[in-house]
């Protein structure tokens, strides 16, 4: 089969940077591009497609132990470290020594690093806190109620309502009038049921008040005198009248606005001198493999509404109107705070006609105010950061706008064009271990990343890093094989990077069995001396550096956009019953993925912007040509902005296949200053009557809808509800296909649009294995079998060198067979059973008074909570066994010859050796390790054929004996945890 087709599979046409090994500061300014991945590259990945650890800097810790820590990481594999700075260890001569020596001795290992901006988030320094003209604000209202009655009145101007003997200072803003239609109740100061933060927090009223919008009038130019002996002159109607007072103060976090540039630019400033200050010399070297400059999620709090100086002017450039009259309109509490409510709370004051309609003025009017937060955030914070990352030789690397009423999928675009690095949470998503689709946040966490990577995708970028691994209540007990679990997930939406949280730094007076970052609330703070799995971090590095190799070569596709006007909340909520607040879903995806479509998340000015609509090198229609290169627009929704309505009118009569789910949208988002719902009703009838338009009456129909408008998939397939991500590079296309079922094994046929050599990618062995295929009409089939939470890359374009014939039986890789033949029933080996006679188990403990030795006779597999004297340990066991026939008999070697080994499950992490040669590290309950060479060569020897099982576990049985855990801020069980070889463990020939 050719590799060059009229669908061009294996052609990467975006235009962007080529990347090679090292070369990651080369062009700071514009998304780093590989378009080609070489079999040496798979093979040994470089530093720059290597794991990263964050590495908590908690308190001051000697510069030897620093290096020491720094050098077992990167011989664990890590090829990057994430500085976490934290009050105890910062801003000082030491910290800022240990910082030259880091990046000194990173350079010479090779190991890249990258740090925080600050030692706290969100971002705070002496000099933008509160009390300074920095210092983040938020605007807040009082109100008086006052009966007109045609005669002119003075009255004095309301303080804050929750403030109401002006403590906290402000400046006032506007005061606003308007005329009450009917009076509601108001908000309430309330104690705080959170567990961190402030104790009180306002709470929506029961009851708007209504007001006639007509009514609305700023009096601020006749306010006389100030503080407290403030006054206004007015003359209002007859009737009830609201006078209310905006006030712009400190907000009582005392961090950095995120709204204003100068704010920025005083905290950076401050970093360069006390952060970073004489460790410039080591940071700008030329041979610095310093990476990034890190800012955390924002986790931002404003009492009423987030505000900015010169707010008021931004908003007449960006909307072309003057907001002052309508703040009463945007009083909503809760909606500036982290983390964003997925329904918008009630507003203190809702708008109406003169005779009482009520109106949506007050959604709209907030739309807009929140939009140009979004504007702010992007130019005034997220670019001029990135811009002064680059005088340091690094780029900006950000958690952006989730958690806040900012929208997500335009931050991320903005932040990745101008050079900045995306970053997601499997915490705040609410991806969980162990994994599985039943977990209440599953379907959040993908449409939740979904978000985060369309964004990177449409600006231009692969890379989309991840905070992995964080879990709460679970401290103690994350393994090896969960994390492969998160990371196999997030693959699967496009995430490419991970960077685990984390490794703590251990200062000399640091407790057993480490200094964690987050006490033992938020897992897990490793260190190499005391966690019996450190010792295996390679084989999960090797595998993550080659997955992060191929998805981060060529250009990434996807088939479907979906519209979204929205924000991301969080599913890091606190315990497992708060998380499970958190929303199911954003969209209604499944459908989409059981017909094989890949899905993102478009935002209304994505929408809208020049250059979105284009063509593909077929000349279809497609949105964001030179990226995902959208094949498909689907929308749900009720209301479009006026530009975003009119962007879709014009690609719907320029090509591009749209489909409307339900009742189309016939109103305008924002306001604008003027009625423009009329605008956006008839670009959406232009929409509608466009040839390749379809209106559907639920998801359930969109499949359909899409193959009627002849909008076939990339990489197809029908049945489960799978995940794919694609990559077109030079040398052929790059499907990643996932199974989210925790129980269920699938198999299909896998569809690849164009013709060419088929090949799987083995991330274990870092190698290209030709796999039987099918050529039909342009396409290429091949068959595939997943297990549950199995994964499977593979190939269509060039021929692999030096492959030889092509297999005719299925390829193996762990979790899934690839090739023809591949089916369900083949997934688990079959056989003939070995015995297995079991000796004596080995086990060296892991616990506060010093390591001991355990020896259990004849022993096999069991949990460990089960054999007496094991019942609280953690630590390393070693097993033994040697095969027999199953009568007992000795098994010749040319039997043993193709023998393979499935441990089943395992407490913690297995490796397999033979003769003391080690041959598997052992991650999923169902890899098969091939012994059979080994052992046949071992009884050739003559010598017994033995298998040695290693199992490390976690510390949580050993860490339960010990009584380290503390008392959290909500009732936490800690349960044991299995540990050791469980099994069944079988050896088939």
């Amino acid at each position: 089969m050719s590799a060059l087709t009229t669908h061009k599979v294996g052609t990467n046409d975006a235009q962007g940077d080529t990347m090679t090994a090292g070369s990651d500061r080369d062009d700071l300014r514009h998304p780093v591009r590989r378009t080609t991945l070489t079999a040496e590259h798979l093979a040994d990945p470089p530093r720059t497609d290597r794991p990263g650890t964050r590495w908590w800097w908690q308190s001051p810790t000697p510069v030897a132990e620093l290096i020491e820590e720094l050098r077992a990481i990167a011989a664990a594999g890590f090829g990057e470290v994430e500085i976490a700075f934290s009050p105890g260890f910062w801003a000082d001569d030491a910290q800022r020594e240990a910082l030259a020596a880091v990046l000194s001795e990173a350079a010479r290992l090779d190991v890249g690093v990258a740090m925080t901006l600050g030692a706290a988030w969100p971002l705070q320094t002496p000099n933008t806190t509160t009390g300074t003209e920095h210092a983040g604000q938020e605007l807040q209202y009082g109100a008086t109620w006052v009966e007109g009655a045609g005669t002119r009145l003075t009255t004095p101007v309301p303080a804050p309502f929750d403030d109401p003997d002006r403590e906290r200072g402000g400046r006032l803003v506007a005061v606003v009038a308007a005329r009450v239609l009917e009076r509601g109740t108001p908000p309430r100061v309330v104690p705080s049921s959170h567990p961190w933060g402030e104790p009180t927090a306002i709470v929506e009223p029961e009851r708007s008040t209504l007001v006639d919008a007509t009514s609305l009038t700023v009096l601020t130019g006749a306010v006389r005198g100030e503080g407290t002996s403030a006054v206004v002159s007015w003359l209002p109607g007859k009737g009830t009248w609201a006078l209310t007072a905006f006030w712009s103060r400190d907000s009582k976090q005392g961090v950095t606005s995120f709204l204003d540039a100068d704010a920025a630019r005083a905290a950076l400033a401050w970093l360069d001198e006390h952060q970073i200050g004489a460790a410039a010399d080591a940071l700008h070297a030329e041979d610095s493999t310093a990476t990034e400059l890190f800012e955390d999620s924002l986790e931002l709090n404003a009492d009423c509404l987030f505000w900015s100086p010169d707010l008021l002017e931004r908003f007449i450039d960006r909307h072309g109107y003057d907001l002052t009259a309508y703040l009463p309109l945007l009083i909503a509490h809760g909606q500036c705070r982290f983390w964003v409510p997925e329904v918008a709370p009630r507003p203190d004051f809702a708008p109406a006609t003169a005779d009482g309609t009520p109106t949506d003025l007050g959604l709209r009017v907030r739309a807009d105010f929140e939009r140009l937060l979004t504007d702010l955030y992007t130019t005034d914070h997220l670019a001029l950061i990135q811009d002064w990352a680059v005088g340091h030789g690094m780029r900006h690397k950000a958690q952006a706008a989730y958690g806040q009423n900012l929208e997500p999928v335009r931050s991320f675009r903005e932040l990745v064009r101008c050079g900045g690095r995306a970053e997601v949470e499997s915490l705040n998503s609410g991806d969980r271990m162990p994994m599985s689709t039943a977990n209440p946040t599953w379907r959040f966490s993908t449409d939740w990343q979904r978000c985060c990577v369309a964004g990177a995708h449409q600006g231009g970028a692969v890379r989309v890093s991840t905070e992995l691994g964080a879990q709460m209540d679970a401290c103690y007990n994350a393994s090896l094989s969960g994390y492969r679990q998160l990371l196999d997930k997030e693959w699967a939406m496009g995430v490419t990077k991970p960077v685990v949280h984390g490794f703590a730094a251990q200062a000399p007076d640091a407790p057993w069995p480490t200094q964690g970052r987050f006490g033992t609330i938020v897992s897990e703070s490793w260190n190499h001396r005391h966690f019996p799995q450190w010792d295996l971090w390679p084989a999960l590095t090797r595998y993550w550096a080659r997955g992060t190799a191929v998805l981060e070569t060529g250009t990434p596709r996807c088939d479907v956009a979906v519209y979204r006007d929205g924000f991301l909340t969080t599913a890091a909520r606190g315990s497992a019953a708060d998380d499970a607040t958190a929303p199911d879903a954003l969209l209604d995806a499944e459908p989409l993925e059981r017909a094989g479509y890949g899905v993102q998340v478009l935002d209304p000015v994505g929408l809208a912007e020049a250059g979105a609509l284009g063509q593909d090198p077929t000349g279809a229609t497609v949105l964001f040509p030179d990226g995902p290169a959208y094949r498909a627009l689907v929308l749900e929704t009720a209301s479009l902005t006026a530009d975003a309505a009119r962007a879709l009118a014009d690609a719907a009569e320029a090509g591009l296949a749209v489909v409307v789910v339900g009742t189309p949208p016939d109103r305008d988002t924002g306001w604008g200053g003027r009625e423009r719902s009329a605008q956006v009703a008839d670009d959406v009838a232009r929409a509608l009557a466009a040839v390749r338009t379809r209106q559907v009456p639920g998801w359930d129909e969109v499949p359909g809808a899409l193959t009627d408008l002849g909008v076939r998939p990339r990489v197809g397939w029908r049945g489960p509800a799978l995940l794919s991500q694609v990559r077109d590079s030079d040398e052929g296309r790059y499907t990643l296909v996932y199974n989210p079922s925790a129980s269920e094994v699938v198999d299909l046929v896998l569809d690849v649009e164009g013709e060419g050599a088929a090949a799987v990618v083995d991330l274990d062995a870092g190698a290209l294995r030709p796999v039987a295929a099918r050529a039909a009409e342009g396409h290429t089939l091949m068959d595939l079998a997943l297990a549950p939470l199995g994964l499977a890359v593979v190939r269509v374009g060039e021929p692999v060198p030096s492959a030889g014939a092509e297999p005719q039986a299925p390829v193996r890789v762990a979790g899934a067979l690839v090739g023809t033949g591949a089916r369900v029933e083949a997934l688990a080996p079959d056989g003939q059973d070995l015995g297995l006679v079991w000796g004596d188990l080995v086990v060296t403990t892991e616990e506060e008074t010093g390591a001991r030795t355990l020896t259990v006779s004849d022993q096999g597999p069991a949990d460990w909570r089960e054999i007496t004297g094991l019942t609280d340990v953690s630590g390393t066991g070693r097993y033994r066994a040697r095969v027999t026939g199953m009568d007992g008999a000795p098994v010749p070697a040319e039997l043993l010859a193709g023998a393979r080994l499935c441990l089943g499950r395992v407490g913690g992490v297995a490796t397999v050796s033979v003769g003391g040669s080690l041959l598997a590290t052992v991650l999923r309950s169902d890899d098969v390790v091939e012994v059979g060479s080994a052992l046949a060569a071992e009884v050739a020897a003559g010598r017994e054929p033995v298998i040695e099982v290693e199992v490390r576990t976690t510390l949580r049985n050993a860490t339960l004996a010990a009584d380290v855990y503390m008392t959290g801020p909500w009732a936490v069980e800690y349960p044991s945890a299995p540990h050791g070889l469980l099994g069944p463990v079988r050896l088939l020939v």
